[in-house]
């Protein structure tokens, strides 16, 4: 019986960790290409050398990634003509086809490391790396977005490498021939099709959030707002579509990750200091009077956003943490918060910024690097100097600090 436990121990130890946290001796997740101990400590992980060797390859170099308005359609073939247009205009299309070395390298590496970025639990990994490949085998759009991605992940990984413009410009001609594929093969949704579409709509997300971090400004969005409702639009028109095949995916191959459990909206599961932050906010939501303009959403629409947003920041907390809990709140909120948000209502406002906490709460992603503290910082430039202590407490959150000239700013000012 000793033997057998000694085994049983030997087993479960790991000398597999990256060297950074060998040398500081603390268990490591081993997740390439970064750890998590390593993507906390925002320090460069060993496990990143792994995947930096591959090939140099010399793709068209025209053109950057470039995001573009959205189409304001909500009816449910939106996603099926206009949302993706979100990232490219659908006007440009990618007529180099990548060779099948590039082709099979990208696919090396979304099956080996991409995929691991989008299975926040373990019982999720076998469907983002071999169901959702097994599909796309029959779905050239689903397979071109696979590759347009996996490419967006190894120019990611080549930060400061000359091998960047490369791998990007592989990556927007993927992206592009999924649109092109999508378009001229997916009419409506169909039980045969919704599986690849609930795994096209999903990579088309996450390749929306990455690709606006190519920007010319070393990595800072030009409207990091904008860009947002842009991703949240996309996110929403996408959810729509598929709301009608449901019961389809629910018995379809992708059905695992369908599975939510109960809904949980009790506001004594969240933390003293979330509770605390998000009672703030609403206090201050229903005390302030609106601004006399026609166009203000009325404190209706808000007092349903804020109910909202506490149940989704519930939900975040009372389940493991994953980027469907994150991104719930956007796919529930009204239209018309929507536009406030559009119009920067100041109110709108300062609801954006506390849903910035649940993106920073999130599982740490390398395609949602940036956003909170982006989206957030343009929040606090956005509002008037009288509104900006309405911010503290998700600023304080995500790390960020206001002036104390803004904590003070209410003290003798009125928002009449």
């Amino acid at each position: 019986m000793s033997t057998d436990h000694t085994a049983r121990k030997i087993s479960t130890k790991s000398r597999n960790g990256c060297q950074q946290c060998k040398a500081r001796k603390v268990k490591c997740d081993e997740q390439a290409p970064y750890c998590r101990n390593c993507k906390y400590r925002r320090v460069n992980c060993s496990f990143l050398s792994q995947w930096s060797q591959t090939p140099s390859f010399k793709p068209p170099t025209h053109s950057r990634l470039q995001p573009c308005q959205p189409s304001n359609e909500t009816q449910q073939n939106s996603f099926l003509s206009s949302g993706l247009s979100t990232i490219f205009p659908p006007t440009t299309c990618a007529h180099n086809r990548s060779p099948l070395l590039q082709q099979l390298e990208l696919m090396h590496h979304y099956a080996t490391t991409s995929f691991a970025c989008f299975s926040d639990y373990e019982a999720y990994r076998s469907v983002w790396q071999i169901t959702v490949p097994q599909e796309a085998q029959s779905y050239p759009f689903l397979m071109h977005i696979i590759l347009a991605i996996s490419a967006l992940h190894i120019c990611h990984l080549h930060d400061s490498d000359h091998r960047k413009g490369s791998y990007k410009e592989l990556a927007r001609a993927h992206y592009l021939d999924a649109v092109v594929a999508f378009r001229s093969t997916v009419s409506q949704i169909t039980r045969s099709n919704s599986s690849a579409v609930f795994a096209f709509s999903h990579l088309t997300i996450y390749f929306a959030f990455g690709s606006s971090k190519f920007s010319v400004n070393n990595g800072r969005m030009e409207d990091p707002i904008g860009e947002l409702l842009d991703v949240l639009l996309l996110l929403r028109t996408a959810m729509e579509a598929l709301r009608s095949s449901w019961d389809s995916l629910v018995d379809g191959p992708l059905a695992m990750l369908l599975q939510r459990g109960p809904t949980i909206t009790d506001r004594r599961y969240l933390p003293l200091d979330i509770a605390e932050g998000l009672e703030l906010m609403e206090q201050l939501c229903h005390s302030l009077p609106l601004t006399r303009d026609a166009h203000v959403t009325p404190h209706e629409t808000y007092q349903v956003a804020i109910q909202q947003l506490w149940d989704s920041f519930v939900m975040a907390e009372t389940k493991r943490k994953d980027w469907s809990m994150a991104l719930r709140f956007p796919i529930i909120f009204s239209e018309q918060t929507l536009l406030s948000w559009r119009r920067r209502d100041p109110i709108g406002l300062v609801l954006l910024a506390h849903f910035c906490v649940l993106l920073c709460r999130a599982p740490a992603r390398w395609w949602a690097d940036g956003w909170a503290e982006q989206v957030i910082d343009a929040v606090s430039r956005s509002l008037d100097e009288r509104w900006r202590h309405a911010i503290a407490w998700p600023m304080k959150i995500i790390g960020m600090h206001l002036q104390d000239s803004d904590l003070n700013s209410a003290n003798g000012n009125s928002f009449h």
